[in-house]
């Protein structure tokens, strides 16, 4: 007999900026759902005529998903060259100027999926997570390995002392000392040795991740940002399956809530190390019918 296939059903989206500028996105069409988060810019201000070239990049991603959801090629990770180009092209027509290195490049993780059949496909670059919980009690987490969550990338540079004994760091003055770092981390995108995102070069294709999950009717899934995610690798304030399953039942904007007054009552970054106060929160929650 043959069995019908899935759809996408999404129930909840809620995206909430960190701080003045937003640069993660968050969007659906058809049987594609998607989450993107734009890398803060380090450079010496935008070069594009916009907040910040994170947002204007993140965006970009989005737009290309909405306009091409029901025309994707048959394995997603066949799309990551052509959003490259795409993006790429306007990048260099509307700057202002050439990058000055490669850590002026716009980039963002970003987390894609797509029901094919009976069936979930992903594609993975960065650190956005998706949670995928079946009706059986299994429960999968893909997108980002747990020893890079959070800002396990510069967890040297975060646990340092401050530079006086007895005083706490200003976190300006902490982003200000990590910038060389994060300057030097960000030259490596989508190299070898180094990492991949999604950026206006292509990632080399062993840092993307495509697969698929098997489904059942009744599944359930989160997809989000590193931000939302502190939740979790942070503050280590919920396991990813019991964060899965409270989302659900109180809503993004309410856990999102609890992540800002997580983060106020730390605000200098001591007790929960992380490269800045409050992060871009985003998260879709979308159940399998």
């Amino acid at each position: 007999m043959h069995q019908q296939p899935f759809q996408l059903r999404v129930c909840d989206a809620f995206s909430q900026p960190g701080g003045p500028v937003n640069a993660d996105v968050v969007g659906h069409a058809g049987n594609v759902a998607w989450v993107i988060d734009g890398a803060t810019d380090i450079g010496d201000g935008p070069l594009v005529d916009a907040d910040s070239d994170a947002a204007w990049f993140a965006a970009k991603v989005g737009d290309w998903l909405s306009d091409r959801a029901c025309a994707l090629p048959p394995r997603l990770d066949d799309l990551v060259t052509n959003l490259a180009e795409h993006v790429a092209q306007d990048f260099t027509r509307l700057s202002r100027r050439p990058p000055a290195d490669r850590f002026e490049h716009p980039s963002a993780a970003g987390l894609i999926v797509r029901i094919e059949g009976r069936a979930l496909e992903y594609l993975a670059l960065g650190d956005c997570s998706l949670l995928v919980a079946g009706p059986d009690g299994s429960f999968h987490r893909v997108g980002v390995q747990d020893e890079d969550a959070g800002d396990a990338h510069l967890s040297d540079h975060l646990s340092r002392p401050a530079p006086l004994a007895g005083e706490t760091e200003d976190p300006s003055e902490m982003r200000a000392r990590l910038l060389p770092v994060l300057r030097s981390q960000r030259t490596r995108m989508n190299l070898v040795p180094g990492y991949g995102v999604f950026s206006i070069t292509a990632p080399p294709p062993e840092y993307v991740t495509c697969d698929r999950i098997p489904l059942a009717e009744g599944t359930r899934i989160l997809i989000a940002s590193d931000g939302f995610m502190r939740l979790v690798d942070v503050f280590r304030a919920w396991h990813p399956a019991d964060l899965l399953a409270a989302t659900f039942e109180r809503g993004v904007a309410a856990m999102t809530e609890e992540l800002r007054r997580l983060e106020a009552s730390d605000t200098a970054c001591r007790s929960h190390p992380r490269a800045k106060t409050s992060d871009d929160a985003t998260a879709l929650l979308a159940t399998i019918m």
